[in-house]
């Protein structure tokens, strides 16, 4: 039996409009589809598989009538795996700085494109920040700081944690980002700064009332002195 809850395969990220380029087509044939799709890369699939890039600069300096076949394609060393996980293909992607990149099998066959714009859009479906709720980013000095104490805190203040994402702020603080399933977080970012929490941005999809932001600030400044 499949698990519902198990993260979608890389497979079904796929573009299945992005075009193929094969040794059979002539550099017409590509600056057609370059024109047509309006992009300026595609990939190439010979009989070994797939076997790099075409991109429309490269083939502006051959004949119209040459065969890509005799053409020597732009490699692409960083590949996806069909098992790979969506946040390890996020990072190739910002490592090959590429629109897509080609997504093989275990057998290493070509299945097809992802395009990082679609992962992109994948994250931000896993990390629920499509429904409605409150977004916190807090900042954690050091390694002092327990996330069953955060996450106590705000079901205190009737609350839930639907995702988190944490990154380096220099060399030892973190910055926790937690999209939260309430929209009236006023209470949240007090409950958290009491707690010696500092909180440095929120935003809710239901807006902050003046009142309730005017008592933050008011908390802030007498937290500080």
């Amino acid at each position: 039996n499949v698990n519902k809850a198990c993260p979608p395969r890389m497979k079904s990220y796929i573009n299945p409009n992005i075009p193929v380029l094969k040794p059979s087509d002539t550099v017409d044939d590509a600056l057609v589809l370059f024109s047509d799709y309006k992009v300026d890369v595609l990939p190439y699939v010979n009989e070994q598989g797939y076997a790099g890039n075409f991109s429309e600069d490269l083939l502006l300096n051959y004949d119209i009538d040459d065969r890509l076949a005799e053409i020597q394609a732009l490699p692409e060393e960083i590949l996806l795996s069909e098992t790979g996980p969506l946040l390890e293909g996020l990072r190739k992607m910002l490592e090959s700085r590429s629109p897509f990149l080609p997504l093989l099998d275990e057998d290493m066959q070509f299945l097809g494109v992802v395009e990082k714009a679609t992962l992109l859009e994948a994250l931000a479906l896993q990390m629920g920040l499509e429904q409605q709720g409150g977004l916190l980013e807090v900042h954690l000095k050091g390694k002092d700081y327990s996330l069953a104490e955060i996450s106590r805190i705000i079901e205190n203040e009737s609350g839930k944690i639907i995702s988190l994402f944490a990154h380096r702020e220099g060399e030892e603080d973190l910055i926790l980002t937690l999209k939260l399933d309430v929209t009236k977080i006023s209470t949240i970012v007090s409950a958290l700064t009491r707690f010696g929490y500092s909180v440095v941005s929120y935003h809710s999809t239901e807006p902050v009332t003046n009142i309730e932001k005017d008592r933050f600030e008011q908390l802030m400044r007498y937290l500080s002195i």
